[in-house]
């Protein structure tokens, strides 16, 4: 178990406590044979580092760090998940291949997972990017293919808003039909930006490791509050 985790195990049960109705707390550690699968995504990777920030920050390792915290936490809770990347690489990368094919090979592999994994939720991690730099916070956007899909969403949202940004008024939303994974999966999923590199502020709290964990603390809190919808 890794060092951090020994560390954010009292935080850990006070926020289950706290985000939890009493009658959850016990199932959150006494886990049922057929409960889902969270399918962690690390966005982007290796090529394609996604979002930048001013001082040229990539999103891709941050993606990957909180991702990694929330799969450690998701252990102390007997929550199974299954990883879509485990490291700074692309999957599926073919160097002798043009970008775009490798973008498709990447974005196919992470379909693959996440059909092949038995009762998933697939939850992919990422971070936003605009114009200008005043907007901040972060924001869960949902599939329309499944309908736990926006009670996940919602759930994320305020988990995150109530634990860790009181002033962001941003709310869970459908995602929009160009975004592949959730245009084309049937399991429950949802995208989470965690927040705006684009924002001075926000891009050098989201590269703190201690940010990081606190997000991956609501991303399996909000999961562990919304399990009810999926039993």
């Amino acid at each position: 178990m890794k060092k951090w985790i020994w560390l954010a195990i009292p935080a850990a049960l006070a926020a289950v406590i706290v985000l939890l109705p009493s009658e959850n707390v016990r199932s959150a550690f006494f886990t049922s044979e057929n409960q889902p699968t969270l399918v962690i995504d690390a966005g982007h990777g290796g090529f394609d580092g996604g979002a930048v920030s001013p001082d040229g920050v990539t999103e891709q390792g941050i993606n990957l760090r909180i991702a990694q915290s929330a799969e450690a936490l998701a252990g102390f809770f007997s929550i199974p998940t299954v990883m879509t990347r485990t490291d700074e690489g692309a999957l599926n990368y073919d160097e002798g291949k043009s970008i775009r094919e490798n973008k498709v090979a990447d974005i196919r592999e992470r379909r693959r997972i996440a059909e092949e994994t038995e009762n998933a939720v697939f939850l992919s991690i990422h971070l936003n990017k605009f114009e200008q730099s005043q907007y901040h916070g972060a924001q869960v956007f949902y599939s329309p293919n499944d309908p736990r899909s926006k009670a996940l969403a919602e759930t994320l949202q305020a988990t995150l808003v109530s634990q860790l940004e009181p002033d962001n008024q941003r709310a869970a939303k459908k995602a929009a039909n160009t975004i592949y994974l959730m245009k084309k999966l049937e399991c429950p999923a949802v995208v989470v930006e965690c927040g705006f590199l684009s924002n001075p502020a926000e891009a050098e709290k989201l590269q703190q490791p201690e940010y990081q964990k606190q997000l991956a603390l609501c991303i399996i809190g909000g999961w562990l509050a919304c399990q009810g919808e999926f039993s």
